[in-house]
């Protein structure tokens, strides 16, 4: 008969170093300066709008796709907190369209809104896909021997193998 094995405790989860605070500060400074320059865009009469060359629906999807991938890596792990960005840019591009009627020369229109609302939420996807494969590397990164800042004590030193008609 056999004696049962004392349960082993599971071997921790290398956690890399946290972000600099200025790549965090850089990030959020990003996302609401691309909000910033949505809203000031959107309300531009239609003869002061600066010319893309890109087709109409798809500028905004583009627009609203960085913002929404901004916030994503810059509200990463909070996943909450992005289904508030999310709710709130797909209410930023309907509350954009709906005062563009208020812009001389410029019309709203259900297109642009879905736009707006799809670029916002595959932006957030493609952010958090990124986030976690950023983290995933930097964990992985983390559990590498070799790395002074995972070691807990002193590194030992071992002999290097000596060669074959080295000496």
């Amino acid at each position: 008969m056999s004696t049962p094995h004392p349960p082993t405790a599971p071997t921790p989860t290398p956690q890399p170093a946290p972000l600099p605070a200025a790549v965090n500060v850089l990030l959020y400074g990003a996302a609401f300066a691309c909000v910033l320059t949505i809203m000031a865009l959107s309300l531009l009469p239609a003869q002061e709008m600066p010319s893309t060359g890109i087709a109409d629906g798809i500028d905004h999807f583009i627009a609203y796709w960085g913002t929404g991938g901004l916030m994503a890596l810059a509200f990463r792990g909070r996943g909450r907190v992005l289904v508030v960005a999310g709710i709130g840019l797909i209410g930023l591009g309907g509350l954009m369209e709906v005062l563009q009627q208020l812009s001389p020369g410029r019309s709203s229109t259900w297109g642009d809104f879905l736009m707006s609302g799809g670029g916002a939420l595959a932006g957030l996807a493609m952010g958090t896909v990124a986030a976690r494969l950023i983290s995933h590397l930097r964990r992985r990164a983390a559990g590498r021997p070799g790395r002074r800042h995972r070691f807990e004590g002193p590194v030992p030193q071992e002999a290097a193998p000596v060669r074959a008609g080295r000496r």
